[in-house]
Formats: structure tokens, C-alpha cells, sequence
């Protein structure tokens, strides 16, 4: 008996190992193998033979394009630790979308309208409905090396919120490329109000009084919307084809609720209020102010200046 079970013992051990064996050249099989066809690859391009980068490549050097052709045909795509957009583009958004490549193919350039501390305007023909708009074009690095991202924001989201009014210049139309802003107002044709004054120093009395109070409503308009204006001169106020005024450039207004009061420093010195020259805050009035100043200047022809 004591044989028979001994020999029994030692069978099933055979057995046994003869089983691990196997298993284990099995395993080491299936680690070759993995081995070999994943060596040098990352995980993610070998699961999705359609991925259109790997891991190890920076984001930046593949295409928007690309990407978004990807997420479409592969459901995973879109959860990989990429964005869409580079850093610079995303400073604008989402006021400012990327569509680069449609919008600067639908303008037409006709000629040069000003000069700005961040960009220029230029006066152009929208191809697909004929039109004349006004393109205001802004370097980014000028933009965010001065420090004023949220002041281009907020001027681009007043012109957009505001620009129905019959007094203010519309907005239609805005958007980024990687390295500027554009920006698309209605074109006014009559030119400034400062080239007017230059030629005929002095305006009527009836006339003054026309241009006061449509200006006085498109300021009032703004406060009401919560804005607070902080730039209006004879610059940046246009005429339009029949004699209306239309007031344009936005770049200094600010998004203020009523009552409210700021501080910054900005505006144009001989239209500033005393209160911003003397670094107080100040709220909405200001505005009346430099509109107080321009009926001055209108009737007199006198400021510190050029127009004397």
C-alpha cells in the first residue's frame, strides 16, 4: 500500500508540473509577442491604427484639421490630454472663435483707414454679399504684452451687445487666426467729426445741438446697459452718409453697473474729467463731462490743441 501511494504522489506532482510548464512557456510566448509588436509604439497607436499622432509628439505641431477629422471617426480620440486650440488661442476665447480660414477669404482689402496702438483698420468688401464694412486688424503679442486682453474682450462684447442702436456702430462679425484679431464694423462714410471741425472750426448752433443730443442718447443708451464709455472725442465719433453721428472705437469701455465707480487712468486729456486726472473714482459722469467738453469745442472752436 505504502508503495502504491508513493508512486501515486509522485505521478500527480509530474503531473502537476508538467502543467506549470506549459503555462509558463505559454506566458512567455504572449510576452514576446507583446513585446515585439509594441516595441517603440505608444498604447494609444496601436489600439486605433487611424490615430493621426503619437504620444510622444508635441500638440502643437499637429493640425486642427487632423484633430477634428480623428475625433469624428474614432470615439476615443476626444479623451486624449490635447486641446484643440494653442495657448495664445485660447486667451481669446470664447469672444473671439477660430475661423480663420473662412473669414479672411470672404474680404477683400480696398485701402487703409487708420492706425491703432494694436492694429489697423482697413476699409473692405465683403465678397459673399457685396457690402463695405470696416476690418480692424489686432496683433495678438501687442494685445497681451500690454496687457489688455480683457479690454479687447470687453470692446468686442459691447459693439456685439450694443451695436443696435441707431447710434452706435454695429458689429457683425469677429474672430481670431493664430496670430491676430479681426474685427468687422459697419463703414460709416461721412468721416470723423474731428475732420469737421477742422475745416469749418465753428458749427451752427442748430447743428450742435443735433449732434449733442444724439450723442447724449447713445451715452445714455450705454449706462443704461451698464458701460461706461471713457473715450469720446471728436475721433471717435463718425457721420454717417445723412448726417447722424455713430459712435465707434471701444477699446476703453468697461462694463460698469450703474452707481458703480473705477479707477483706472485712460481717456484722452483734453477730454478727461477732473476727477479722473486726480487719480479719484469716478463712475458713469465722466462721460458727460468730455460730452460738455466736444459741445464746447463744437461752438467755440477752442481746446489745447490742434483745433484753435
Amino acid at each position: 500500500m505504502g508503495n502504491k501511494s508513493t508512486k501515486s504522489r509522485n505521478a500527480c506532482r509530474g503531473t502537476i508540473d508538467t502543467v506549470y510548464k506549459q503555462k509558463e512557456d505559454h506566458f512567455k510566448q504572449l510576452k514576446a509577442n507583446f513585446t515585439s509588436s509594441f516595441s517603440g509604439r505608444s498604447f494609444t497607436s496601436v489600439s486605433s491604427h487611424q490615430s493621426t499622432y503619437s504620444v510622444s509628439r508635441p500638440w502643437s505641431r499637429i493640425s486642427r484639421r487632423r484633430w477634428k477629422e480623428s475625433t469624428l471617426t474614432l470615439p476615443y480620440e476626444s479623451s486624449k490630454t490635447a486641446w484643440p486650440v494653442s495657448q495664445l488661442e485660447s486667451y481669446f476665447l470664447p469672444e473671439f472663435p477660430v475661423t480663420a480660414s473662412i473669414n479672411e477669404k470672404r474680404f477683400d482689402v480696398l485701402d487703409e483707414i487708420s492706425k491703432g496702438a494694436f492694429g489697423k483698420v482697413y476699409k473692405v468688401k465683403d465678397l459673399e454679399k457685396g457690402q463695405i464694412f470696416a476690418l480692424k486688424v489686432l496683433s495678438k503679442s501687442k494685445i497681451i504684452s500690454e496687457n489688455s486682453v480683457q479690454q479687447v474682450k470687453d470692446e468686442v462684447q459691447v459693439q456685439r451687445v450694443c451695436g443696435h442702436h441707431p447710434y452706435i456702430v454695429s458689429c457683425p462679425l469677429h474672430w481670431q487666426s493664430r496670430k491676430r484679431l479681426y474685427i468687422v464694423t459697419k463703414f460709416i462714410e461721412g468721416g470723423e467729426l474731428y475732420s469737421l471741425l477742422t475745416r469749418y472750426i465753428t458749427l451752427p448752433v442748430a447743428l450742435v445741438q443735433v449732434f449733442v443730443a444724439q450723442i447724449a442718447l447713445a451715452l445714455d443708451f450705454l449706462h443704461n446697459a451698464g458701460v461706461i464709455y471713457r473715450d469720446l472725442k471728436p475721433e471717435n465719433i463718425l457721420l454717417d452718409d445723412v448726417g447722424n453721428i455713430q459712435l465707434i472705437d471701444f477699446g476703453l469701455s468697461k462694463w460698469l453697473s450703474y452707481g458703480s465707480t473705477t479707477k483706472t487712468i485712460c481717456g484722452t486729456l483734453h477730454y478727461m474729467a477732473p476727477e479722473i486726472l486726480a487719480t479719484e473714482p469716478y463712475g458713469h459722469a465722466v462721460d458727460w463731462w468730455s460730452l460738455g467738453v466736444i459741445a464746447c469745442v463744437m461752438l467755440t472752436g477752442k481746446v489745447s490743441g490742434n483745433l484753435k
